[in-house]
């Protein structure tokens, strides 16, 4: 299975754990509903998403071992 890592400053790390301290949940379960929020229909719609994110330096996919 992909991970997905993302690189975030410290402060977007501070704002993630307080939204999910909010919501009564772990950051991961946080991000994890975050993904699955997306409406990706077609492969063009995932193709938009990703030519929008392009060159984003935080953003790594790389299959577990």
């Amino acid at each position: 299975m992909p991970v997905l890592t993302v690189r975030i400053s410290e402060d977007e790390k501070k704002i993630l754990a307080k939204k999910a301290k909010d919501a009564g949940v772990s950051a991961g379960v946080l991000v994890r509903e975050f993904i699955n929020e997306s409406k990706f229909v077609t492969g063009e719609d995932l193709l938009h998403y990703f030519e929008q994110h392009k060159g984003d330096k935080r953003l790594r996919v790389r299959r577990r071992p």
